[in-house]
């Protein structure tokens, strides 16, 4: 069923859909103003988890505010739909502007810098995302890296603690579950481990890697093949495919895919600083 409406919004056209639901553009008339509306779907309506994630995905995103986050606007409920509104973004994914040999230095670090910026807010807010991919990375018209889609964000457990309704004793997903998207997972995450801000920092790493390479670090033909290159492989040097970089460039991105978390930088903050 194509929706025209949605409470006082206004559907002008879907944008995209995803495992924590669909997301439309639409007009907010009482503001005058486009807005992006994010849905979630109906089957998904009665999975508690699903509707407190999501829920959740809204409280922590309109509790950022950076430049490079999307801001979100309100949490809604029309016709028994629950819904976010959040920023409209116009331009294109990190996955639609990465050339096949990588970026040039200089565009790499206007958009690497801000990326890691916008992950180190998060983070020092509580919030680990989760599923850092090129399609969860908007950049817009005038350049500027938007992070999108913090549906599968993980609260650290101080601060689950300190919010009313979240309890830290029942986990809104349980260890031994995969969630994310395989070819940018941490090796914790990929084995269904408990993860923390550290598996973001080697997904940054990924994400790092194939903007200054054009190739992801880790290949396979199915997802199991793909889990067990994270697991198990080291990466070729992205300074041996791209051999423009500087020297120091291969030894932070390296740093940032160490398989043991106790390895990695420990901060979002750090790598930016590298």
């Amino acid at each position: 069923m194509v929706r025209q409406s949605l409470g006082h919004y206004t559907i002008i056209r879907p944008i995209g859909s995803g495992g924590m639901g669909e997301v439309y553009a639409a007009e907010d008339p009482k503001l005058n103003r486009k807005v992006a509306l994010k849905v979630l779907p109906e089957e998904m309506a009665a999975q508690p988890e699903r509707v407190a994630r999501f829920e959740r995905e809204a409280k922590a995103v309109a509790g950022l505010d950076h430049p490079n986050i999307v801001t979100v606007h309100s949490v809604e409920e029309a016709d028994g739909v629950r819904f976010i509104t959040m920023q409209l973004v116009d331009g294109e994914t990190l996955s639609d502007k990465i050339p096949k040999k990588g970026f040039s230095l200089e565009k790499f670090f206007d958009l690497a810098i801000p990326l890691a910026d916008a992950i180190s807010t998060a983070h020092e807010h509580g919030i680990t995302h989760r599923d850092l991919k090129p399609a969860n990375v908007m950049v817009t018209n005038e350049g500027r890296v938007k992070v999108l889609d913090f549906g599968l964000a993980k609260l650290r457990e101080e601060t689950a603690a300190d919010g009313p309704t979240l309890d830290p004793n029942q986990p809104l997903t349980e260890e031994g579950k995969i969630v994310g998207t395989v070819a940018y997972m941490s090796p914790e995450q990929a084995e269904g481990k408990p993860v923390d801000h550290r598996s973001d920092i080697f997904s940054l790493g990924i994400l790092l890697y194939e903007m200054a390479t054009g190739e992801r670090p880790f290949k396979g033909d199915t997802r199991i093949s793909v889990i067990s290159s994270i697991v198990k492989d080291t990466p070729t040097s992205v300074t041996e495919l791209n051999t423009t970089l500087p020297r120091h460039f291969g030894r932070i991105i390296r740093r940032c895919l160490t398989k043991d978390v106790r390895g990695r930088y420990q901060t979002a903050a750090d790598v930016r600083n590298e």
